[in-house]
C-alpha cells in the first residue's frame, strides 16, 4: 500500500530497514518519532515481491511521493538485477542510463518527480547488505575478531554446518556481532552505537547518494 509521505526508501528487510537509519542517524537528523523522520523507510518484503509486475509501479504513480527510492541487494548479479528493475521503471523514467552507475543511480522524470536505486554492496559487486556491513568493521582488534569468525564458519562449514553459500556473510556478522558486548546486536544497532563504524570512508558513496536523493 502506497505510504502518505513525500520521500520514501524501498528495502527489502528489516535488517536493510534499521541498518540504512542506524548508518543515517549519524550523518542527518533523525527524530525517533516515525511521522518526523525525514524519509519513510518502508519494507518490500522481498526482492521477488519488489521486482512484481505492479510494485514500483503502483509506487512511482503515488501522487504523494515525490522521491522513491529502493535499496536492494546485488546476490551473485548486480546486472540483472539492475536490468529487471529498469524493464519495470523505464516507462516512467524513459532517461534510465543502460548500466547501472557506479554512484548510484537517481533520476527524475519530466514530472518532477525522482527514483533512484541502490544495489548492495556497491552497484558493481556481488554481494549484499553484510558484505556492505563488513566494510564498516574498524580497528585492528574487531578485524582480528572478524577474521576469527570468519574462520569459525569455514570450520563450522567444514564439519557439515547447512548454510548455503549466499548467507555466509551473513553467518560471518552475526558470529562477530555475538562477540562485542553486549552480544547480539542487530546489525542496525550495531551502527547506532558504532560497533560498527558509520563513518567508515567506505560508507561515504552510500551517505553521498542518499543525501543527493532526498536533497537532505
Amino acid at each position: 500500500m502506497p505510504i502518505d509521505h513525500p520521500k520514501i526508501l524501498i528495502v527489502e528487510g528489516n535488517d536493510d530497514k534499521h541498518s540504512v537509519i542506524g548508518l543515517m542517524e549519524h550523518h542527518t537528523p533523525w527524530p525517533n518519532q516515525r511521522e518526523s523522520w525525514p524519509v519513510y523507510v518502508k519494507l518490500g518484503n522481498s526482492i521477488s515481491e519488489i521486482l512484481g509486475p505492479k510494485y514500483l509501479t503502483t509506487e512511482i504513480k503515488n501522487a504523494q511521493a515525490k522521491i522513491i527510492g529502493v535499496v536492494v541487494d546485488a546476490d551473485d548479479n548486480p546486472t540483472s538485477c539492475y536490468y529487471n528493475i529498469r524493464q519495470l521503471c523505464e516507462t516512467d523514467f524513459p532517461d534510465l542510463p543502460a548500466t547501472m552507475p557506479r554512484e548510484g543511480l537517481v533520476v527524475t522524470n519530466d514530472d518532477g518527480k525522482r527514483f533512484s536505486l541502490w544495489i548492495m554492496p556497491n552497484n558493481t559487486d556481488t554481494g549484499d547488505l553484510e558484505t556492505f556491513l563488513k566494510n564498516l568493521v574498524s580497528g585492528e582488534l574487531q578485524t582480528t575478531l572478524w577474521d576469527q569468525a570468519s574462520n569459525c564458519v569455514q570450520t563450522a562449514l567444514s564439519m557439515g554446518a547447512e548454510c548455503r553459500a549466499s548467507h555466509i556473510p551473513k553467518a560471518n556478522l552475526y558470529t562477530w556481532l555475538a562477540w562485542q558486548d553486549p552480544p547480539g546486536r542487530s546489525p542496525g544497532e550495531s551502527l547506532t552505537k558504532k560497533f560498527l563504524d558509520p563513518h567508515s570512508n567506505h560508507a561515504e558513496p552510500f551517505i553521498a547518494w542518499f543525501k543527493k536523493l532526498y536533497k537532505l
